[in-house]
């Protein structure tokens, strides 16, 4: 062979080596290819499957039984209008049928509602093409407390529909694992009662999942765990028929407090307690990761896990052993502890399934501000090709450049937008099409994905609808056409007047300026009362609203009852009427208090609770149905009073000393006026009785006699 040859055959070897040497690869377990065809009985009238007859799916052995290198479906419209259609997987296919119902039949499927029309445009002679990135993610682990805690198979069934709908192929699910970790630490000599000081009622699991609190509101049945683990089964079943790998749980470290005294010669750590609960139900000890115990209990909960769910259905296990915690093993933040940690998790891992892949949360790296050594020495224990890092608040914290692209492992771009649940109208469309553009352009080859992580569903769903349309498009989407076409879309119409409103929208409530540090947008009223607050917006208030008036008019009378417009103008009208008591009713409050005129705060209290009351008319879901959903899963007696407790303390108080206070407020009826306007009215009554006013005081006092009250007694 010729010398020059030679020289190219080595190099071009060289090159293949070094591009699949870590490469990351994601197993895909036997899906029904048909399965698409379940989804849209489900969720469609029978004119949307007439429309799409002949749909064409790979196999997963066709596909290697990998996950495809990119999402991929084409829809080919002859010129008779005969729609056919190929795809990868059954995901792509969905995803490319929804977005031709959204864009060309008038017709959605959003978290809560769906709106369809009676039929299609007319098109021919075309053909149009679908593609995004490799992983499309949705998750976390605070959802499953904040959002999907009292779930049972309607919700979810739902649920996943709109998931495989829109494309996703990977889904956090930690759900059912309480079961497991029940037989895993009992068969290590941990007594079954002692467990009720371990795992933390059904409402807070997201938060013993994350090592950050334990016992808190009393344990779990093992009805419940059981419920929860045949409720897991049947999820995953229904993921893998669409062709979607769930991500399970691994070994983050975290144990009951028994094991050291059951394993006296075993090391621990005691991690340090989050957000100011009490060692009573916080400051989780954990195996160190250099003892041989971490790789035992790693290894069997694996196992076990695999027995409980039927072999070998993915590999893709996540741990978040840092969740807000900061990592320690002595007083100082140790560059050796952690790395210890990250290659504990991995290696146990890999002791149970060789091709794991941890799928990690960037937040801790963030939120706690790691030096960016720490960072480098604790993913450098993970091989590439093992390791998928969510950057999980992407679109403000874009962890990706702080990290140079995460020192080169595989990453997924992550929506977060949505802090505990609450619907205050808020985000930046274009901010987020920009973000992940910068993300497509620079971040390198190691960006393999998009995805949607917010704390709860249910609110600002044109957000999250905008960033999985730009999942899928591999350029910036033209704001003002695809306005146009969800406004269609929502409302089943084409009106002038619905899309002007989103327009509107787009340019004020949705177009927030946010800079990681400053405080988040929130409406103090739903917060604590005090003196001297206003509600900023970023936007002219004046102007926005008296467009919006004019508006409504016209919009009430070509959508009337259209559930997805209730949904959208009573968003609308709460934050109009919350902008008037805050800026109005709340600041005449402060100036009658420091002019001393307590008739004026008589007056002007009366007017705040009738506004609150008012609020009530514009709410989209009702407290009771949370509370009685909460009742209607409790498998005990002693659940049964339990778990409506805990549904009111979390978007209340949220811990027993009001650790998280109204961090998960909601505009809901039953909260608005029962809750937020009686705290108000508490207020008033105070000022009126105590000439000077004592935020100390209030605060204890209030606590006392409305909101811990409130947060307890929903039974």
């Amino acid at each position: 062979m010729p010398r020059l040859d030679q020289f190219h055959v080595a190099f071009l070897i060289l090159v293949w080596a070094r591009t699949t040497a870590g490469a990351l690869r994601v197993q895909l377990p036997e899906y029904d290819k048909d399965s698409w065809k379940g989804v849209l009985n489900r969720v469609a009238p029978a004119w949307v499957l007439e429309e799409f007859e002949d749909v064409r799916v790979s196999s997963a052995a066709e596909n290697g039984f990998q996950f495809p290198k990119a999402g991929m479906a084409r829809i080919e419209v002859n010129k008779h209008g005969k729609k056919k259609v190929i795809a990868n997987t059954p995901t792509d296919a969905l995803n490319a049928i929804n977005t031709y119902l959204r864009t060309q039949c008038l017709s959605q499927v959003s978290w809560t509602n769906s709106s369809f029309s009676s039929g299609c445009r007319k098109q021919s002679n075309e053909v149009l093409n679908f593609e995004s990135k490799q992983i499309r993610y949705f998750g976390n682990m605070c959802t499953f407390s904040y959002s999907f805690t009292w779930w049972e198979w309607p919700q979810w069934e739902r649920f996943i529909d709109w998931i495989a709908l829109n494309g996703f192929n990977t889904v956090l699910m930690p759900l059912g694992q309480e079961a497991i970790w029940r037989d895993i630490f009992m068969g290590l000599g941990v007594e079954r009662d002692q467990l009720d000081g371990y795992f933390t009622s059904q409402a807070y699991l997201a938060w013993h999942r994350m090592g950050n609190l334990k016992s808190y509101g009393g344990g779990l049945s093992d009805a419940q765990m059981l419920n929860d683990l045949n409720l897991a089964k049947r999820i995953m079943n229904r993921l893998l028929e669409l062709g979607i790998s769930p991500i399970l749980p691994t070994f983050s470290g975290f144990v009951p407090d028994q094991l050291e005294k059951l394993f006296p010669t075993s090391k621990f750590t005691r991690f340090p307690c989050w957000n100011n609960f009490t060692s009573e139900t916080s400051c989780l000890l954990s195996v160190s990761p250099f003892d041989p115990l971490f790789q035992k209990i790693g290894s069997t909960f694996l196992k076990h896990q695999k027995k409980m769910f039927g072999g070998d259905i993915t590999n893709l296990y996540s741990a978040d052993p840092f969740n807000e915690i900061l990592p320690k093993d002595s007083a100082k933040f140790d560059a050796k502890f952690v790395k210890q940690t990250a290659q504990a998790i991995m290696n146990s891992c890999r002791k149970v399934d060789k091709n794991c892949v941890w799928v990690l949360q960037s937040w801790s790296f963030t939120y706690d501000q790691w030096p960016n050594w720490a960072i480098k020495s604790f993913l450098s224990a993970v091989p590439v090709g093992n390791l998928l890092i969510l950057d999980l608040y992407s679109e403000v914290v874009p962890a990706w450049q702080m990290t140079s692209s995460f020192h080169g492992h595989y990453f997924v771009w992550c929506m977060l937008h949505n802090f505990g649940g609450s619907r205050e109208l808020r985000g930046n469309l274009q901010k987020v099409d920009k973000g992940y553009q910068l993300a497509l352009m620079k971040a390198g080859s190691n960006l393999i994905g998009a995805g949607l992580s917010m704390e709860a569903i249910d609110q600002n769903y044109v957000m999250y609808q905008f960033m999985i349309d730009r999942m899928w498009s591999q350029e910036p989407l033209l704001l003002n056409g695809w306005l146009k076409s969800y406004s269609e879309s929502r409302y089943s119409a084409d009106f002038k007047v619905a899309h002007k409103f989103w327009t509107i929208l787009a340019g004020s409530f949705y177009n927030q300026p946010e800079k990681w540090g400053n405080p988040r947008f929130s409406v103090f009223l739903y917060n604590r009362p005090a003196f001297g607050k206003k509600i900023e917006y970023w936007f002219p208030v004046e102007e926005t609203f008296t467009h919006l008036q004019s508006l409504i008019p016209s919009l009430l009378h070509v959508l009337g009852d259209h559930p997805l417009f209730k949904e959208d103008i009573n968003d609308v009208m709460r934050a109009m009427i919350q902008f008037e008591i805050g800026n109005e009713a709340a600041l005449s409050l402060t100036e009658a208090f420091l002019m001393e005129d307590k008739q004026q705060i008589g007056s002007t209290c009366e007017n705040l609770m009738d506004m609150f009351l008012k609020l009530e008319n514009y709410s989209n879901r009702d407290m009771k149905e949370w509370i009685e959903d909460s009742k209607a899963i409790a498998p005990t007696t002693e659940e049964r009073e339990v778990f409506p407790v805990t549904a009111s303390d979390i978007l209340t108080t949220w811990g027993p000393n009001g650790q998280n206070l109204d961090y998960a407020h909601r505009e809901w009826a039953g909260l608005l006026s029962g809750y937020y306007g009686r705290r108000w009215q508490y207020f008033c009554d105070w000022i009126l009785e105590h000439d000077v006013f004592n935020h100390t005081e209030f605060a204890a006092s209030v606590f006392r006699d409305v909101e811990r009250p409130f947060a307890i007694s929903n039974i």
